[in-house]
């Protein structure tokens, strides 16, 4: 079993999870309960949360705005950032917006979204594509200027229009870093999705934390806090198994 988990690349990051359990646990029963609490606490608290389909109700009003959000910025993130990156004109006329959007703080776009939108589904979803897009686009408009031109040069020498050049050298060296660009998405929409659910729309994990943490009720609030970083883990794993997949030529980077 160590074996297998060694050869997964598990151990590692499995030991470290325990020294920080019992790390956590040796505090926490040293410490009064509002202060801390032990990861036994927080273990039953969230057992006790998902048989009463508490937790499950918040994570499911969690991930629908999250994965609406976040698929809307990886098909614009996607189009946006290929024509900037293939076409000069189109990068002069939007080239300077995107770097005004991705230098404004989003949350400060929290108001006209309320007034545009109002309070529910949309606003939310916007908010989380905002936060989302831009990695997106300005990495995979990297991508395409980083492209090696000597295979350009070698598809048009053998005839290849525009589009075929697109889709033939292009595309296939730009995979990676959409991928780059949905790691950087994945975490920023994580933020995004629990700020809204906190300031706009008051439900799902963010409504959680921040109920619990003001009623300094600790093992109820670690337990979706946990569960939201669980949720962030296992995304970031599943787009890099996406990407070994999809990405075969790429050599590893260790």
């Amino acid at each position: 079993m160590l074996s297998l988990l060694k050869a997964a690349g598990w151990l590692p990051p499995l030991f470290s999870l325990v020294v920080l359990v019992v790390a956590w646990q040796i505090v926490g029963s040293r410490v009064s309960p509002v202060i801390l609490a032990t990861p036994t606490r927080v273990a039953d608290a969230m057992l006790r949360m998902l048989a009463s389909g508490e937790l499950v109700q918040a994570m499911l009003l969690t991930l629908i705005p999250l994965a609406l959000g976040l698929a809307l910025s990886v098909v614009v993130g996607v189009g946006v950032g290929l024509a900037l990156g293939l076409s000069r004109l189109v990068a002069n006329l939007l080239s300077v917006y995107m770097f005004i959007f991705w230098a404004t703080p989003t949350i400060a776009l929290l108001p006209l979204l309320l007034v545009w939108l109002g309070i529910g589904l949309a606003d939310s979803v916007t908010f989380i594509f905002l936060n989302a897009v831009f990695p997106i686009i300005l990495t995979i408009q990297a991508g395409v200027r980083q492209v090696d031109q000597s295979l350009i040069e070698v598809v048009h020498s053998l005839g290849a229009r525009r589009w075929e050049t697109v889709r033939t050298v292009v595309i296939p060296s730009v995979i990676p870093y959409v991928f780059a660009g949905l790691r950087i998405a994945i975490g920023r929409s994580m933020v995004a999705v629990i700020v809204a659910q906190l300031l706009i729309t008051a439900t799902g994990i963010g409504y959680m934390l921040q109920f619990y943490g003001e009623t300094l009720q600790l093992a109820k609030y670690f337990a979706p806090l946990i569960m939201t970083a669980a949720l962030a883990v296992a995304l970031t794993k599943g787009t890099d198994l996406l990407e070994r997949r999809l990405v075969r030529w790429k050599p590893a980077a260790f």
